[in-house]
C-alpha cells in the first residue's frame, strides 16, 4: 500500500473517508525515510539541482525574491545555501518532478487514491519560521523526517476551500492574524522523524523550529482530494460523443436578453443526457481520468 510509506498502519484510514481533524500518526521505518534525507536536499542545494519556479525562501512570513538565488531560469551558485544559513526556511515545491523516489511514490498513490498530489520538500533552519498562519486548499500530509518541528493549528475559518476559492491569501484578514495571534491553538503538535501529522484543507497553522541547534526537515504530500464538483465534471465530459453537445452558440444567443432562454435549452439538454446515463458504464473510464491511466 503506497500511503503505508507516509501514514503506517494509519494508511487505511485516509481511504476510508475524508479527514476533519487533525491526526498524528507513527509510521513505521520505510523507504521513505531511507531514500529522502536531509543529505539529498542538500544534495540539490548544493549543486544547483532546484528549478526556481518551484524554490521559495521564507523568514517569518516574508518571502525574498526570487532574484537573490536565480537568474535567467537558473540558480545561482550559492545563494539559496546563504539564504538557508541566514535562518530563512526553503520550500522545495514539486520534488516528484525531480527526485525518482518520490515521482515512483506519487504515481502509486494517485493509482490507489484517485487523488493528484505533488510534494513539497521544507527546511528550516534551527529556531526558524518560514510561512505564518495560513491554510491550504488540499490535504496535507506532512513526513518529519530530519529534526524536529512544532505545529499549532487552529480551527478553520472557512469551509472546505479548494483551489482558487476560498484560498488563504486572498481571504485573510488583519482580524484573522490579530485572532491568531492571542488565542490559544486548538492543538499543538510536536513532530520528530517518524511522525507523520494529517491535516485537513482549512485548517490554520504556523508551523516552527523551536530547536536550537538542529535543522528541520519535512515533507509535504499535497492532496487534492477529488469533491462532488470532480465528479459532476467527469460525468458532463461523457457528452462529448453526442453532436448536440458539440453544437455552436451563435452570439445573439449570448446576449444578456437572450441567455436565459438559451441556458433552459442547455439545461434540458444536459438533464436528458444525465438522466440516460448508466454509471456502470461510465465508472471505468472516469476512474481511469482519475488515476492518470487515461489520455
Amino acid at each position: 500500500m503506497p500511503l503505508s510509506q507516509l501514514l503506517g498502519p494509519a494508511a487505511q484510514s485516509l481511504l476510508r473517508a475524508c479527514p476533519t481533524e487533525p491526526a498524528l500518526h507513527r509510521r513505521d521505518d520505510s523507504a521513505l525515510d531511507r531514500e529522502i534525507t536531509l543529505h539529498l536536499m542538500d544534495t540539490h542545494i548544493d549543486h544547483d539541482l532546484l528549478n526556481p519556479a518551484f524554490t521559495a525562501a521564507v523568514r517569518d512570513g516574508q518571502a525574498v525574491h526570487p532574484g537573490r538565488f536565480s537568474k535567467d531560469g537558473r540558480m545561482r551558485p550559492g545563494k539559496l545555501r546563504a539564504l538557508l544559513d541566514e535562518g530563512h526556511t526553503l520550500n522545495l515545491r514539486e520534488l516528484q518532478r525531480t527526485v525518482p523516489h518520490l515521482a515512483e511514490l506519487c504515481r502509486a498513490i494517485r493509482e490507489e487514491t484517485g487523488y493528484t498530489l505533488y510534494v513539497s520538500g521544507i527546511i528550516t533552519p534551527p529556531g526558524g519560521r518560514g510561512l505564518r498562519h495560513h491554510w491550504d486548499q488540499f490535504t496535507a500530509v506532512v513526513t518529519q523526517l530530519h529534526g524536529y518541528k512544532v505545529w499549532p493549528v487552529w480551527r478553520p475559518e472557512v469551509e472546505l476551500p479548494m483551489d482558487d476559492y476560498l484560498d488563504s491569501p486572498a481571504m485573510w484578514t488583519r482580524e484573522m492574524q490579530d485572532r491568531w495571534d492571542t488565542t490559544e491553538p486548538y492543538a499543538e503538535y510536536h513532530l520528530g522523524p517518524g511522525d507523520t501529522l494529517v491535516l485537513p484543507r482549512g485548517w490554520v497553522h504556523s508551523p516552527h523550529n523551536t530547536d536550537g541547534e538542529t535543522t528541520s526537515f519535512h515533507l509535504t504530500f499535497a492532496l487534492r482530494e477529488r469533491t462532488v464538483l470532480d465528479l459532476a465534471e467527469a460525468l458532463l465530459a461523457t457528452a462529448l460523443p453526442r453532436q448536440e453537445f458539440r453544437a455552436g452558440i451563435a452570439p445573439d444567443d449570448l446576449r444578456e436578453d437572450t441567455l436565459p432562454e438559451t441556458l433552459r435549452t442547455v439545461l434540458r439538454t444536459l438533464a436528458s443526457h444525465l438522466d440516460r446515463t448508466d454509471p456502470a458504464a461510465s465508472a471505468d473510464l472516469i476512474r481511469a481520468g482519475l488515476t492518470g491511466r487515461s489520455r
